[in-house]
């Protein structure tokens, strides 16, 4: 099996050009998925991130006092 060939490293200041003039001539339905393509991207960045968190949290024991703190929290906030 193939494996998809390396993207070679390119400099952001040669890049931001060259793509801004792609975007500027995409039609509708290309602008649309380029949109689709770069939510997708901010998600798994996201979701990388907010992993990193909980095994962090994980790590220092946060995780093991979720009920202590959800009854403390219950306990300073009554509900009528």
């Amino acid at each position: 099996m193939k494996s998809a060939p390396q993207p070679l490293p390119v400099e952001p200041e040669k890049l931001k050009p060259v793509l801004h003039d792609k975007i500027e001539r995409m039609d509708g339905q290309h602008l649309a998925l380029l949109s689709r393509v770069v939510l997708q991207l901010e998600a798994e960045e996201r979701a990388e991130r907010l992993g990193e968190a909980f095994d962090k949290d994980h790590e220092q024991g946060i995780l093991r006092r979720i009920p202590e703190l959800v009854k403390q929290f219950r306990a300073e906030h009554r509900y009528a």
